[in-house]
Formats: structure tokens, C-alpha cells, sequence
């Protein structure tokens, strides 16, 4: 509980000093140095994390991410820090983000100048062009886009419907997708306050080839991705594997629901 705490406050004060420093140089025309600013404020949250707050994080299939841009991540979205863990690991990352982040005072401002991707979680038509079109910029930049198909947080065990968004990213910019699991819930879950101390994984899985259509490609990438971070949380956890089950958090749902035990297309 201590550690939890002193590394709370370690966190949260750090990152508002951080944001202190990153409005400062939001009106300077380029984003070079507020994405350096967002690298190594990443890093020294990895390292709090690992020796103040005891969770010591793996990286594992580095051979699989991409050494260079543009390149297509998408991510099992356990916790608010597996953003920080790949932008410590990816210098520039270009971040698909919920259009509410861009509200926040001093945050939006920030994620604007960072050229983050703003998306509307509804989805639709219009957001698909609006997803594209801020994309685009990013692959024009030749970045890495990281985007959280399930568009929540879910605990360890728990999965969500997989939204469309990442396909029409997938074929619009003809890139493979990497697909990244993650264990990352067991040590900090969603957003709790109360942190554990212990060992968690995050993997880059083998890409997923261009050409595919909307149904094959959804249905591998949210197999792949859920029965890696399966197989990590039952490794980490030290307990037998089981399916991850469908909780609908977009709709309310707070729960473990129905397990999921065959392979789902998403709408």
C-alpha cells in the first residue's frame, strides 16, 4: 500500500509538472520538442513504475514491432498507462485518442499540438472520414499509429466488442497491423488508484498482412490479440488459461459477462 502511494505521488505530481512544461512550449510552430518532452516523461514514469512502485514491466516480440514509420499498432487496453508504456518505448507515437481528451484543459491543448488522432468513440461515417483524415497526417509524418480497438479499459479477463475503426485504417493506408497484447491490468488495473507491486508483460505479436476482408481481419486480429494477453495474464497470474469474457462497458455494462469461447466477427 505504501509503495502504491508514494508512487501515486511520484505520478500524478510529475505529470502535472510535465503539463506545466508542455503548455509552455505548445505555441512553438513545431511538435519536436513537446514529443521529446512526452518520450522522456514516458521513460521516467516506466522507471517509477518499476522501482518505486515495484512493477516491473516485460517487453516481449520486439523483433515484430516495426523499427520505423508508418506503421499500424493496435493494443489490448488494460490500463491508462499502456499508452506510456509504448510512447516510452516509440518516440512520436501517434495515439488514437478519444475525442473528450481534447476538452481537458491543458491535456487537449497538448494532445493537439502532439497531432494525436481525435475519434469519436459513436463511430459513423462522418468519424471514419475524420479518423482517415488525421491518420493520414500521421502516415504522412511516417509515425506510428497506436489504436485501442475494444475503445475501453478492461480489466484483466475482460473484452470488449472490436470496433471497425482500426480495419478502415488497416486498407485505406495498405499497412499490416501489429497486433500488442498485454498483461498490464494485473499491476495497474483501468485506472485504480491502488497500484500492485509484481511482474506483467506487454508483447509484440506477429504483423497481420495487408488484403484481408473486413470479416476475416477482424475476427484474426481479436483472436490474436485476446488469446495472447489470455495466455500472458494466465502466466502472470500463475493460473490455468481461461477465455477472456465479454463485458459491454460501451453500454454500462460493469460486469463479467458471457464467456466468449469462439471466434466473433465485429460489426
Amino acid at each position: 500500500m505504501i509503495r502504491s502511494l508514494v508512487f501515486n505521488a511520484y505520478f500524478y505530481v510529475g505529470t502535472l509538472l510535465v503539463a506545466v512544461v508542455g503548455i509552455v512550449l505548445v505555441p512553438i510552430p513545431t511538435p519536436v520538442l513537446l514529443r521529446g518532452l512526452l518520450f522522456h516523461w514516458a521513460r521516467a514514469v516506466v522507471w517509477g513504475m518499476r522501482w518505486i512502485g515495484g512493477m516491473k514491466i516485460e517487453f516481449r516480440g520486439l523483433e515484430h514491432l516495426p523499427a520505423n514509420g508508418p506503421a499500424l499498432l493496435a493494443n489490448k487496453h488494460h490500463s491508462e498507462s499502456d499508452g506510456i508504456l509504448l510512447a516510452a518505448r516509440i518516440r512520436g507515437i501517434a495515439f488514437v485518442a478519444m475525442q473528450e481528451l481534447f476538452r481537458y484543459p491543458l491535456i487537449g491543448a497538448i494532445l493537439y499540438r502532439l497531432q494525436m488522432i481525435r475519434v469519436d468513440t459513436c463511430g459513423g461515417g462522418r468519424e471514419r472520414e475524420n479518423l482517415a483524415q488525421f491518420a493520414k497526417r500521421a502516415y504522412d509524418s511516417r509515425r506510428h499509429i497506436a489504436i485501442y480497438p475494444e475503445g475501453n479499459l478492461m480489466a484483466p479477463g475482460e473484452r470488449e466488442r472490436y470496433r471497425s475503426g482500426i480495419y478502415y485504417l488497416y486498407r485505406d493506408l495498405g499497412l499490416p497491423v501489429t497486433p500488442v497484447a498485454t498483461s498490464v491490468g494485473l499491476v495497474w488495473n483501468r485506472r485504480d488508484w491502488r497500484k500492485k507491486a509484481g511482474r506483467a508483460a506487454v508483447e509484440f505479436l506477429p504483423a497481420i498482412e495487408t488484403g484481408l476482408d473486413k470479416e476475416t481481419f477482424m475476427r484474426r486480429l481479436e483472436n490474436t490479440i485476446e488469446a495472447a494477453s489470455d495466455r500472458l495474464i494466465a502466466e502472470f497470474a500463475d493460473h490455468s488459461y481461461q477465455p477472456s469474457q465479454l463485458v459491454l462497458r460501451s453500454q454500462g455494462q460493469t460486469g463479467v459477462g458471457a464467456a466468449i469461447t469462439a471466434p466473433r466477427g465485429a460489426p
